[in-house]
């Protein structure tokens, strides 16, 4: 019977070990930018010698008991533990107050930069489809004109970008020069490379951000940290992009000019975040209290012997030594 009762207090307290362990780890992973080997190793470490120090305050009870807690140096093992809860508590304090009080302001930053990106490339496409249009419409203009004047402005002007027409069309006599189909092959040139700018701006910035966004509103804490350092060099990144996009139009190539806030939520430190968002410090110290006293069931439940006086432990271990019992 004892040996079964010792089993199941044993399972209860590596059962809330685990889940000390799990809350560290997570908190770790915040004050860490997404470091997982780090928050792991921590964290384990903080455990395994909350199950060391469990196991010495197990094998020492007996001697507190009986000698008194103060005049016994084994009570100095309780220093540790309570030192280590400490830690743990400051871990779950920093946890709790990102999940109660960070996640919804964390959601709505990231769901704005998404936004951000969509506008930015949405515009990216009007501007683009608007360029074309007028592109093609000053290119038959002036490739007409060119046509019937052969003026040298207009022949500058078609030779040199935007429109780059070719010296031998150029050269050629006015009733060679088909302007459709010269308008056609230059205009497909840029049309190619918008399709293609297009679609890389689909692949590398859209779906990219989408991807970003649902570590977010999905909540996913152990990519969380991690992403939301990266999400904001990565909006910085595809504005850049956006507006090399934008250099390479044939006209109205201006970049687009927007208002990126470098400001972001200090959640590698509980003590700047706490100053953002008051912390809930009561919940956090129910939690760790429950956990720790759950973790400490097996010392509790463990059975030593009380001595009424040290005679009477003399005399018992005299007894057990020549064979005997002692009947008490």
């Amino acid at each position: 019977m004892k040996q079964e009762n010792f089993l199941f207090v044993d399972v209860i307290s590596s059962l809330f070990l685990l889940i000390l362990l799990l809350c560290n780890f997570f908190g770790m992973l915040y004050i860490t930018d997404g470091n997982m080997l780090s928050s792991l190793a921590v964290s384990l470490i903080i455990v395994i010698f909350y199950y060391f120090v469990l196991q010495l305050l197990k094998g020492n009870k007996e001697r507190m008991l009986n000698q008194g807690y103060r005049k016994t140096p084994a009570t100095a093992f309780f220093i540790v533990f309570i030192v280590f809860g400490l830690v743990s508590y400051v871990f779950m304090v920093h946890l709790v107050n990102i999940e109660k009080n960070s996640k919804k302001a964390l959601q709505k930053e990231a769901n704005e930069k998404v936004e951000l990106l969509k506008n930015l490339v949405t515009q990216y496409d009007a501007r683009a489809n608007e360029s074309l249009q007028t592109f093609e419409a000053q290119f038959k203009g002036k490739l007409q004109a060119y046509k019937s004047q052969r003026s040298n402005v207009l022949r500058n002007e078609l030779g040199n970008a935007p429109f780059n027409l070719p010296e031998a069309i150029l050269n050629s006599p006015s009733n060679s020069i088909d302007v459709a189909s010269s308008t056609n092959a230059i205009l497909h040139a840029y049309q190619v490379k918008y399709n293609h700018n297009h679609q890389l701006l689909d692949s590398m910035v859209l779906k990219k951000a989408e991807r970003y966004n649902q570590t977010f509103q999905q909540w996913d804490r152990l990519n969380l940290a991690v992403n939301y350092l990266a999400l904001h060099d990565f909006v910085k990144n595809s504005a850049d992009l956006v507006n090399a996009k934008i250099k390479e139009l044939p006209l109205d190539n201006e970049p687009i000019k927007i208002s990126i806030d470098d400001e972001e939520l200090p959640l590698n430190s509980p003590i700047a975040l706490a100053k953002i968002y008051s912390p809930d410090y009561l919940l956090p110290l129910l939690i760790i209290l429950i956990m720790h006293a759950f973790i400490l069931i097996p010392y509790f439940t463990y059975q030593v012997r009380k001595y009424n006086s040290p005679r009477q432990k003399d005399a018992e271990v005299e007894v057990i030594n020549r064979g005997g019992t002692i009947e008490l």
